[in-house]
């Protein structure tokens, strides 16, 4: 019996980048904010947003390209359920997200610390964007890639996340309200999402 040739034919990269960067730059784009722009949570929490808003669709960008070693038509139907799944899903998620961490604008949106954050949204989306190439299509992961094995994933690793950043932003945070302790809570919150970050590259690194 031969392999199918959507397994043998992988697409190599021209160059490699560590699947670790990703979780490197993410935190690096929230650290310039907190230290050199001194950000509030609001920012930081608006960036989460987009963040958990980024793996969704990355999520069901791999969904729609796994190939689940089989031609594209005979994966057409399976793929097509767990897009409208995952999409319903994606939206609920975000809507749940946004309602569990608004907490951190109860004292009004302060619009200057949000000024020129749009460049690290755009560096975001970029980071997301070369991962899912360079990790997934240009290595040939897609090809043997099932549309149910892309999806669960995704949406455990962003549950793990906002457990771990509700207890931060609605139960730490309205303790110490002072200045000091939100700079720290912030750090705080980074930093949990840098670990779950790498817990995420290390897992999903494992055959």
């Amino acid at each position: 019996m031969t392999t199918s040739p959507i397994v043998d034919s992988p697409v190599r990269p021209a160059f490699y980048l560590h699947p670790v960067l990703w979780a490197v730059v993410n935190l690096l784009v929230a650290l310039y904010g907190i230290i050199l722009k001194g950000w509030n949570l609001q920012p930081i929490v608006f960036l989460f947003w987009m963040e958990v808003i980024f793996n969704i669709i990355s999520a069901l960008v791999r969904v729609a390209g796994a190939l689940d070693s089989r031609p594209f038509w005979q994966t057409f139907g399976q793929k097509l359920f767990f897009l409208l799944g995952g999409g319903a899903l994606g939206i609920a998620f975000i809507l749940l997200t946004v309602t569990f961490t608004y907490k951190v604008f109860d004292g009004g949106f302060n619009s200057e610390g949000f000024a020129g954050i749009q460049y690290q949204v755009y560096i975001l989306a970029l980071n997301y964007g070369v991962a899912l190439l360079l990790h997934y299509f240009f290595n040939g992961r897609y090809r043997t890639a099932s549309p149910a094995g892309e999806l669960m994933p995704a949406f455990v690793y962003l549950l793990v996340l906002l457990a771990i950043i509700m207890v931060i932003t609605q139960h730490l945070l309205p303790k110490f309200p002072g200045a000091d302790h939100v700079l720290w809570t912030g750090l705080a919150v980074v930093g949990v999402k840098f670990a779950v970050d790498w817990v995420k590259v290390v897992v999903s690194r494992k055959p």
